[in-house]
């Protein structure tokens, strides 16, 4: 029994055995979409709450907890991840003869891991750093800074991208209500970022937002897995029944 064991870890990469976890876990809250969407909301405004009175007990700065690698950051990453595992998880049942870059689902999971790359490495502040050194590019329309322009540049493109290809989404009307709430959240979020007084407030609010928009779009995305577990066992059904009539 240990030398299968350890033959199975050997052959089955640690990646791969961390990758049919997270699928089995949202395969999971995909039976109950709208209390895993609540349960993440609950969970990222308990948390903040903690972190933002924490902030102000023990250094005086409310948004600590938002900062670069501080707990809400590796929050707000986790369920990005999330996120993408739930879109492909619906890639392989409902496009699952479709390359990834024609589907929406393909499309979508490989965005959210961009956006997740993003948050964990902050790398669109480095861009703006060295655009900004190195190309002296300063901010225009009323953007605070370089990365503000960079950030909204990515979500217009993956917007562009994705919206031609959305006409799937009618299918999972609740699940399209819900994207949509997310897709203002993040929206609002990002019109702070980009525009709002930088005040330490606002970016405990940004960054609420943001939290929040993951929060709907997580929900939105499980119905949509629901729906597409729930009909995929009613074909199988009836192939299995008309099988038997054969």
């Amino acid at each position: 029994m240990r030398h299968e064991f350890a033959e199975r870890l050997v052959a089955e990469p640690s990646l791969a055995r961390a990758a049919r976890r997270v699928e089995r876990l949202v395969l999971v809250l995909a039976e109950r979409p709208l209390a895993a969407l609540l349960g993440a909301l609950a969970l990222n405004l308990v948390l903040a709450g903690i972190g933002v009175a924490a902030g102000l007990v023990l250094v005086g700065d409310q948004a600590k907890y938002f900062r670069e690698l501080a707990p809400g950051t590796w929050l707000s990453w986790g369920q990005l991840l999330l996120i993408a595992a739930t879109v492909w998880a619906v890639r392989t049942r409902a496009d699952r003869d479709v390359p990834w870059w024609r589907s929406f689902w393909g499309l979508s999971a490989v965005f959210f891991v961009l956006f997740a790359f993003d948050e964990i490495t902050q790398f669109t502040i480095f861009a703006a750093d060295a655009l900004e050194r190195g190309f002296g590019a300063r901010p225009s329309a009323g953007f605070h800074d370089v990365q503000a322009v960079l950030l909204t540049m990515l979500f217009t493109a993956a917007a562009l991208i994705l919206l031609p290809r959305a006409l799937v989404l009618l299918r999972h009307p609740l699940g399209l209500a819900l994207l949509g709430a997310g897709a203002a959240l993040g929206a609002a979020s990002q019109a702070l970022d980009s525009f709002g007084p930088a005040t330490r407030w606002e970016f405990v609010a940004e960054e609420a937002l943001k939290l929040g928009a993951e929060a709907f779009l997580l929900g939105g995305f499980l119905v949509v897995l629901r729906d597409v577990l729930a009909r995929t066992v009613r074909r199988d059904s009836s192939a299995a029944r008309v099988s038997q009539a054969a």
